[in-house]
């Protein structure tokens, strides 16, 4: 008798204190519970915050504490993908959506290599980068799907390592 009455006093207070904590989280995306950073990045939702959902609202918050934390050159950067993402047509939006989730099925090390290798990209002169496209346009479309199922295929350690020899392959290593 006093075990199941400890068991059911666990469960009661396990229960009340769920509730507390998804009661607690409501009242935290109340457009008054905003700080005054997140209200100014989410100005123009101020008058239809209570018409949306909890979970966008805790995704919308989220996103104006990260916008609020970048750099000048990563607020410009992030307004021009915003600004593709509007012009792309549904099938290129389609494309993008299938490539991000491909990306975010990775594993973390292969994830933390394409960023370093996005970075070097973007770091070279422009005319070397011109240079690096045009050497992947002008390959036949089986050799880019080798190539691809090469660095797919490869233990997640390795994948690092075969792209470097792709790219040096390809003429473009420093």
């Amino acid at each position: 008798m006093n075990k199941t009455l400890t068991n059911f006093a666990l469960i009661c207070l396990l229960y009340f204190s769920v509730a507390m904590s998804a009661t607690a989280d409501n009242t935290a995306t109340d457009w008054n519970q905003l700080n005054e950073e997140q209200q100014t990045v989410l100005k123009n939702l101020e008058d239809r915050w209570e018409a949306i959902p909890d979970e966008r609202r805790q995704r919308l918050i989220k996103g104006a504490s990260r916008w609020n934390d970048m750099t000048p050159a990563q607020r410009a950067q992030a307004e021009s993908r915003l600004q593709q993402w509007k012009n792309a047509s549904p099938e290129e939006k389609d494309i993008m959506r299938q490539r991000m989730k491909e990306f975010s099925n990775l594993p973390l090390e292969l994830k933390q290599a394409m960023r370093k290798k996005y970075q070097w990209f973007n770091d070279l002169p422009e005319e070397e980068r011109e240079k690096l496209r045009n050497r992947w346009q002008n390959l036949s479309p089986e050799k880019k799907q080798e190539i691809r199922n090469r660095i797919h295929s490869a233990p997640s350690g390795q994948q690092n390592s075969l792209q470097n020899n792709l790219i040096q392959q390809q003429g473009g290593g420093r």
